[in-house]
């Protein structure tokens, strides 16, 4: 506001200080007209940038030009929660079946949204269950994995 003031201020002193130099006449007239002109553009400009300000702003082309999402950022934090899925899923497989097994998720991010490829699970120590039963067992820790991951591909070993 205060360069502003400042503007218009420095604006008319100048036109005064001209309009003394200026000599009587058509000429003294027309250049009078011109540094109104000035005066009026100087007190204006604000209105003008102010609009144009508001029009690329909001507008479509800003938004697309813009700001762009930090793909480093996006992965780290998708990484992170693809670990997080990992940790939730050998939690739940520890609980239901009373297996020690090790997840390993896959993901892409589509359209900036996590979503899971492909999971697959390593059992590692079937814990109560004899020979054939693990078998049987794999058989539901896959189905119950396929529940959760409609669309990943899901292999248990």
């Amino acid at each position: 506001m205060k360069v502003y003031i400042l503007a218009v201020c420095g604006a008319a002193i100048l036109s005064a200080l001209v309009m003394l130099l200026l000599p009587p006449g058509k000429t003294g007239k027309f250049i009078g007209g011109i540094l109104k002109l000035f005066c009026l553009l100087v007190m204006l400009l604000p209105l003008l940038f102010f609009f144009t300000d508001f029009k690329t702003s909001f507008g479509a082309s800003s938004q697309e030009e813009g700001m762009q999402p930090d793909g480093a950022f996006i992965e780290s934090v998708f990484s992170r929660r693809a670990e997080q899925e990992e940790e939730s899923l050998e939690a739940l497989l520890k609980k239901e079946f009373s297996v020690e097994a090790e997840a390993q998720i896959g993901w892409k991010s589509v359209e900036y949204a996590f979503t899971v490829t492909d999971v697959l699970v390593s059992v590692k120590d079937f814990g109560i269950y004899e020979n054939g039963e693990h078998i049987l067992i794999t058989e539901q820790i896959a189905g119950r994995v396929s529940g959760l991951y409609k669309d990943a591909e899901v292999t248990v070993q």
